[in-house]
């Protein structure tokens, strides 16, 4: 990135409660992702993590229900690189490009049937000539908050 920020080139989505597994540094796991991005021309590309749902826990990685409407976990995988049709931006890298060809605003949020505004970044930028991966050869933990009740009954958040 050079010195004036209309120079850069990848966007990094990094949440604070996610943890690096495979490989132990984020910067190995953004090289390996930039390098991705290159040999495959892609310009949207994930980590694998889980969710964090209601019910269960599965992967930050959908595809469009194709009897209905909504999404529908992807629970396994073959290979290194799969293309979904939307993720969790939990840790995600994206091209300067897909910005700029996705129309604004690029992060709303529109309940039913879309469960996140990353749902819809996403349909967005596919839109837009942007199809989503993930790099399966990264995984990171998801640990989310911890919420506690204290016995005088208040409610603490407590960061890992």
């Amino acid at each position: 990135i050079g010195k004036n920020p209309t120079e850069a080139t990848h966007v990094m989505f990094l949440d604070t409660d996610v943890i690096m597994e495979k490989p132990a540094d984020v910067n190995m796991a953004i090289r390996m992702m930039l390098d991705s991005m290159k040999q495959m021309n892609v310009s949207i590309v994930s980590g694998v993590y889980r969710a964090k749902k209601k019910e269960g826990f599965p992967y930050a990685m959908w595809m469009r229900n194709p009897i209905g409407i909504g999404y529908v976990p992807i629970s396994s995988w073959t290979g290194n690189f799969v293309k979904v049709d939307v993720i969790g931006f939990g840790f995600c890298l994206l091209k300067r490009e897909v910005f700029e060809k996705t129309p604004y605003p690029w992060f709303t949020w529109f309940p039913d049937p879309t469960p996140s505004e990353d749902f819809v970044f996403c349909e967005n930028a596919l839109k837009a000539g942007f199809p989503t991966y993930v790099h399966c050869g990264i995984t990171l933990s998801h640990i989310g908050q911890l919420k506690v009740t204290c016995d005088s009954g208040n409610v603490v958040t407590l960061a890992v």
